[in-house]
């Protein structure tokens, strides 16, 4: 029987060094420290079939990724926002006068970590790009149901340009999905 994807290992992954013989964050790794396993099956994080964190178990999930997330400068202008807060129109989420990315995601959704390095990345590269995260509880939130229609894979980005007006989405990791975005919403020369 299998788990759920917590956010245990991966919240783990900012700070820590990866385990040489296991391939998760060396802080969290219950195959070094079994003693660790408690605290992953009191959420419901294990991979009975493999006996380890469902959130570790790259035999299940071998997208998993434990890449550390590039540093950000003091200017970078990232926030999460309450799902709840949001209500009915994600526009509230954009920041006016800057190109933003929101950044719908999910605890249990791999996807999203490798997402969230590019996401980094473009902050780095780009001071005056805002990104708003939005965590997404379940499928069943009130959340998805306004917001995500047809939305078949998380992360959903959302990107508003520098008036607030939405330029188009993208489902899933698709950094050159992304970046074509982007370039669409940034203002052009003289404009």
């Amino acid at each position: 029987m299998h788990g759920k994807i917590s956010a245990l290992t991966a919240n783990a992954a900012d700070d820590a060094e990866p385990c040489a013989a296991h391939g998760v964050p060396a802080n969290v790794c219950v195959r070094c420290e079994p003693a660790r396993a408690a605290r992953f099956r009191a959420a419901n994080d294990w991979c009975a079939p493999h006996d380890v964190p469902e959130s570790q178990c790259l035999t299940c999930h071998p997208d998993l990724s434990f890449e550390p997330l590039p540093a950000l400068g003091a200017d970078a202008d990232i926030a999460s926002l309450d799902a709840d807060a949001v209500g009915d129109d994600l526009g509230r989420a954009a920041v006016d006068g800057k190109v933003t990315v929101v950044d719908v995601w999910a605890v249990w959704c791999v996807p999203c970590r490798k997402t969230l390095v590019t996401l980094h990345t473009l902050l780095r590269e780009d001071p005056a790009l805002a990104v708003r995260k939005i965590e997404l509880p379940s499928w069943d939130h009130a959340f998805a149901g306004q917001h995500l229609g047809a939305t078949v894979a998380l992360p959903m980005l959302v990107v508003f340009d520098a008036g607030g007006v939405e330029v188009g989405r993208v489902q899933g990791h698709d950094p050159a999905a992304l970046r074509a975005l982007l370039g669409r919403a940034a203002p052009r020369g003289g404009e």
